[in-house]
């Protein structure tokens, strides 16, 4: 019996870049701001009044970000501001009965999105407008009192908003792209 002939392995394809792959990635993250705002929407009544003007506040820079052509930044604006709605939410009692390799597990992940968030937003100096700065900053103080007080679901919310947070440019700010088309995405 002869021996079976080796398949050939097929050539894998580098994902094509260009005007298509640019609007694929573009509509994905106009689709990504869509679903954080329906969220938002559904957690509106539920919220503090501070937290509910600071959504507001994110919210309306992300609008800001789509007049500027700048989905993916919206997109995080509004990620930002559902993972702060989320961490506002969540019990600020101490976590009980949790494995010592979950607890690390917690602590490991926590310390990552913090240090992440925080070399990022160092790294990236730019003007920021008043309420990027003020939210960001209290998520992070917000994820080291929770982290400290062991209320880990808080902890992580908040420092996966303040990362959403560090990754928003804010370079073209101001500047809006003539014909540029925008949702609108105003809480009521």
């Amino acid at each position: 019996m002869a021996p079976k002939k080796a398949h050939k392995k097929a050539a894998k394809k580098a994902p094509k870049k260009g005007p298509k792959h640019h609007e694929e990635h573009g509509g994905r993250d106009l689709r990504r701001a869509y679903e954080h705002l329906g969220r938002l929407h559904a957690l509106q009544g539920l919220l503090a009044s501070e937290v509910a003007g600071q959504v507001k506040g994110l919210t309306g820079l992300a609008e800001s970000r789509l007049q500027a052509d700048d989905a993916k930044s919206a997109a995080d604006l509004l990620r930002a501001g559902e993972h702060l709605a989320f961490g506002s939410l969540a019990s600020a009692s101490p976590a009980k009965g949790l494995s010592e390799e979950l607890e690390a597990a917690l602590h490991t992940e926590v310390h990552h999105l913090t240090v992440k968030a925080v070399d990022h937003w160092a790294r990236h100096e730019e003007l920021r407008p008043e309420v990027l700065v003020s939210v960001y900053e209290k998520m992070v103080a917000a994820a080291k009192t929770a982290f400290e007080k062991r209320a880990y679901r808080r902890a992580l919310e908040f420092a996966r908003g303040a990362d959403a947070l560090a990754h928003v440019r804010w370079e073209s700010a101001g500047r809006l792209e003539a014909g540029g088309s925008a949702m609108p995405l105003r809480l009521k």
